[in-house]
């Protein structure tokens, strides 16, 4: 006989007609249906009825289909109604025909590196869509993305996402929502989840595409969840072959410290376009077929709970999908007892049996369970806060090697393994890690060291650099000028510095002298921020006396501070007096300036009335007129 499922060929509110099961989760269990009323196939997810009863989960799937209802995104499963049958809520999706990220990794191992690119392109496209809208998924892992048989990709389940503003915790007693693979550290921490949390997941997602592994494994959830908190991802190039840009990306993308991360998915998907369009990745598509219908008998997925997978009964890192055999009580009846009476040893046998199943019984509780208490919670204490509480449960504290933290104060508890409320053995111990506080770097003082060498410095700070280009007739051309913030400055890791670097001296452009006076043609040089050479040749021509003969660097662009050799005819230049009768004195000694003369003032302040040589007349260059001024 096989087991029925009762829901199979039920209609829902007179609408959606069940044909059969497509898997069957922690939460619920998805149907594959049709909505007679628009004729279409779609996905039904229905809780299951020991949760039907309990406010909190009836919350959370309600919640579920408010949140997923309000994103309309082409990489984003839709939701398309909510409501009950009995006492049992359901939720209507868009069915996706096709496979999972996570069976797909199952078969192949990992992505070639386009596809890998392609899929979390779409990944972060739906999330980036969710996170505008203010919505934090909180679960993103392969096993929540869709892979249709046309190669389009789609962000499923936001059971566990809720707006961002009413985000305070991530836990529900001592399970994390979410899966111990993908979750950021600060959800184990602090329990608080933001889209940087997302941008973390979908980091570990996009470790595993590339390298076919997630980060960290353990022997329980716990000491996965500790790597996380504790250690950096390793780049996935110490996996498999990953460009180096590729790598940094991921890498950036999973920071410990949600501060160094790419602000939300729409930033995270911005980066990666930049870095694929760099390396020249082609669109990949991952064509995924669909996998076959229901058996029969029923199946029921199960959890495949491995190393640092699931962190707690309901939320494991992957599943399966075995039959369900006949249930207990069927099958062929037991043989039939005849009319003889059964042996005395028979029954003595029995008794030892029994007697020996009870000792076994209470041997294998006290190994079980019964050597086993419950961890206080430390996180948050002093070191003799915590000791005391320890102590109250019978349990001592072994202080592991402290780390920096943000959110935690420095001598406080930032991380305990087991984690509160997990099992411990009784007189056992408490691993915990105590907060340095916040982890900071001084800037180094790096004015006038060359760019390259400046770089280094605050790369070995873990600290980030821009670089300013900046004209300048004082630093040498590649050497640091400033930095913003200034030396002596406290930062956080992956702080970017900026460099204003030196250019060299500002272009100017050099006219052609040729032919100008001497005194003229220096003066000019003076004004564009050049230094004028003057050597002299005799020119053979007593009009190109005292004039640019030649000069070097020629007509065009030099740098400001340079020197312009200038060759100017020997002996005195004739020039010819211009007439300044009837101007002020300043404007006569300007036009007398502009020809290379002199001026000699006799009388007063007010117009010219005669001038000495007179207007039109030939005098070297240099010469002094002299001018009469009106009282």
């Amino acid at each position: 006989m096989t087991l029925a499922d009762p829901l199979v060929g039920a209609v829902l509110e007179g609408r959606y007609r069940i044909r059969g099961r497509i898997a069957r989760g922690g939460m619920a269990t998805v149907y594959d249906a049709v909505d007679d009323r628009l004729e279409r196939t779609v996905a039904v997810k229905i809780m299951h009825p020991q949760y039907a009863s309990d406010p909190l989960f009836i919350d959370r799937f309600i919640r579920e289909a408010k949140a997923s209802a309000r994103l309309s995104h082409p990489h984003v499963v839709g939701v398309f109604d909510q409501g009950t049958h009995g006492d049992l809520a359901y939720l209507v999706m868009e069915q996706v025909a096709g496979r999972t990220l996570r069976e797909i990794l199952a078969e192949r191992g990992r992505l070639s590196i386009p596809e890998a690119a392609t899929v979390m392109s779409a990944i972060l496209d739906g999330l980036a869509a969710a996170h505008r809208t203010g919505l934090v998924h909180r679960d993103v892992k392969p096993e929540n993305v869709l892979i249709g048989v046309d190669g389009s990709v789609k962000v499923a389940d936001f059971g566990l996402a809720r707006a961002v503003e009413s985000v305070t915790a991530t836990q529900t007693g001592s399970t994390v929502l979410g899966t111990v693979a993908y979750v950021s550290p600060e959800q184990i921490v602090t329990g608080g989840a933001d889209t940087r949390s997302d941008v973390y997941s979908a980091g570990i997602t996009f470790f595993e595409m590339l390298t076919g592994s997630v980060p960290f494994g353990g022997e329980s959830s716990v000491n996965v969840a500790f790597q996380h908190v504790n250690n950096d991802v390793p780049p996935a190039s110490t996996r498999a072959p990953v460009p180096p840009a590729l790598d940094a990306l991921v890498l950036r993308a999973t920071r410990r410290e949600p501060g160094a991360r790419p602000l939300d998915a729409g930033a995270f998907l911005a980066e990666l376009r930049h870095v694929a369009t760099d390396l020249g990745l082609p669109h990949a598509p991952v064509a995924a077929p669909a996998g076959p219908p229901p058996a029969d008998p029923p199946t029921v997925v199960q959890p495949v709970v491995g190393p640092g997978q699931g962190m707690g009964p309901r939320h494991s890192h992957a599943t399966r999908v075995v039959p369900m055999g006949p249930p207990p009580g069927y099958g062929p009846p037991p043989a039939p007892v005849g009319p003889s009476r059964r042996p005395r040893s028979g029954l003595i046998a029995i008794a030892i049996l029994v007697a020996l199943g009870l000792v076994a019984a209470g041997t294998g509780w006290y190994l079980g369970a019964g050597r086993y208490t419950t961890a206080p919670s430390v996180l948050k204490l002093s070191q003799r806060a915590a000791a005391a509480k320890a102590s109250q449960s019978g349990l001592s504290l072994r202080i592991a090697p402290g780390r920096y933290s943000e959110t935690v104060s420095k001598g406080l508890v930032v991380l305990q393994d087991p984690g509160p409320a997990g099992r411990v053995v009784n007189g056992g111990q408490i691993t915990v890690v105590f907060s340095l506080g916040p982890e900071r770097f001084r800037v180094p003082d790096v004015i006038g060291l060359n760019q390259d060498d400046a770089q280094k410095a605050l790369a070995a700070l873990n600290l980030r650099t821009t670089v300013t280009p900046q004209f300048s007739n004082d630093a040498p051309n590649g050497t640091v000028i400033s930095s913003n913030p200034a030396k002596d400055t406290s930062l956080a890791r992956d702080s970017v510095v900026t460099l204003v670097v030196s250019r060299g001296a500002k272009p100017v452009d050099l006219p052609d002298l040729r032919g100008r006076l001497q005194a003229e043609a220096e003066q000019l040089l003076r004004d564009l921020g050049l230094n004028p050479d003057i050597q002299l040749r005799d020119s053979g021509d007593g009009d190109q006396s005292g004039r640019v003969l030649d000069q070097d660097p020629g007509q065009g662009s030099v740098t400001s501070g340079s020197v312009v050799h200038l060759t100017v005819g020997a002996g005195q230049a004739q020039v010819e007096v211009p007439d300044v009768l009837g101007l002020n004195r300043q404007e006569a000694e300007q036009r007398l300036g502009a020809q290379g003369l002199q001026l000699r003032r006799i009388g007063g302040n007010g117009k010219a009335f005669l001038e000495l040589p007179t207007a039109s007349s030939k005098v070297d260059a240099g010469s002094r007129v002299t001018v009469w001024f009106a009282p």
